[in-house]
């Protein structure tokens, strides 16, 4: 009975303060949380305070969700405001709705860089996946930008676009007819 209660002030929580599940626009607007049941250490190094995660790493930030064995994050030292988080794992692994509708994307590779000042990026490297409802993209390294959803790649490279369809120009396409 008092797993229901929790579950019902929940909702209503979700109801009332009229977020609901953010999508990707705001994920970047959120505060990045961590985890981890492993040691942790930090130093500061070339004017850089690093801090080290292990063992069942996982950092979200709204949606965005990246699991692995072992977190790396890069930051100033004054402020503490995170430039760059490197998770590595076998495989390290990655997932993130895109908008209310459920629209996702998801990937796995040897490492993740996500990279937060800016326009977020998020990089797989060494024998790197991305996928999305319609889409798999695997080649050795993979940068994903979140907000335009544009990737740049280095190969070898393969893909499967299961709603892409290839269709000859016609006369009204072409602006110099």
């Amino acid at each position: 009975m008092q797993h229901l209660s929790k579950l019902f002030c929940f909702i209503l929580i979700l109801v009332f303060s009229g977020t609901g599940i953010r999508g990707l626009e705001s994920d970047k607007d959120q505060d990045i949380v961590y985890s981890s049941v492993g040691r942790s250490t930090s130093r500061i190094e070339g004017g850089v305070r690093i801090v080290t995660l292990e063992e069942d790493v996982r950092v979200t930030q709204g949606t965005l969700s990246i699991s692995g064995d072992r977190a790396v994050f890069r930051s100033e030292p004054d402020s503490s405001a995170i430039s760059r988080v490197t998770v590595d794992g076998s495989p390290a692994r990655y997932s993130q709705l895109l908008d209310e509708d459920g629209d996702f994307v998801e990937g796995e590779s040897d490492a993740i860089y996500y990279y937060v000042e800016g326009e977020p990026i998020v990089e797989f490297v060494g024998s790197a996946t991305l996928r999305s409802a319609n889409n798999v993209l695997s080649c050795a390294s993979i940068k994903y930008f979140t907000d335009s959803r544009f990737t740049e790649t280095t190969g070898p490279c393969e893909g499967i676009s299961t709603r892409a369809t290839l269709a000859p120009a016609t006369p009204s396409d072409n602006p110099a007819n």
